[in-house]
């Protein structure tokens, strides 16, 4: 009986331990770009408006850098994209009736018009409230 309620203590301890440390973060963004001034100043913008969130995580991914080439994979990034961001492990979302993909350049905002995405600032703005839980 004793070993049971050490067993069902030590899961309970465990069970908690991860809830609490995987709550460390509400939201996760990954950003993926291509080294080059045009995708670079997208990231310091996107840097601007995740820095309006609390409890959010930044992994940065550099498409041409060796150590990158795992999460590249993780998501099977095949496409030729200057910027591709992942909230909480997608880059698509719904925004009312909008599909909404946060890869390439902002809508407006695209140094090569082939490279013009469809979402905007304020769009990814909109999926850290929903992700993050607000500001």
């Amino acid at each position: 009986m004793k070993i049971k309620s050490i067993i069902f203590s030590f899961l309970a301890v465990a069970a908690f331990s991860f809830a609490v440390m995987g709550s460390a973060y509400s939201a996760v963004i990954e950003i993926f770009y291509l080294p080059h001034p045009p995708a670079e100043a997208v990231v310091r913008d996107v840097d601007a408006v995740i820095k309006g969130f609390k409890g959010v995580e930044v992994k940065k991914y550099s498409f041409e850098d060796p150590g990158s080439r795992k999460p590249i994979a993780k998501y099977n990034i095949k496409e030729h994209s200057p910027v591709m961001i992942f909230v909480n492990g997608k880059n698509q979302f719904s925004l009312g009736k909008r599909q909404v993909a946060l890869k390439n350049f902002p809508k407006g905002n695209a140094f090569v018009p082939m490279f013009e995405g469809n979402w905007s600032y304020e769009d990814l703005k909109q999926i850290l409230k929903s992700a993050a839980g607000g500001k």
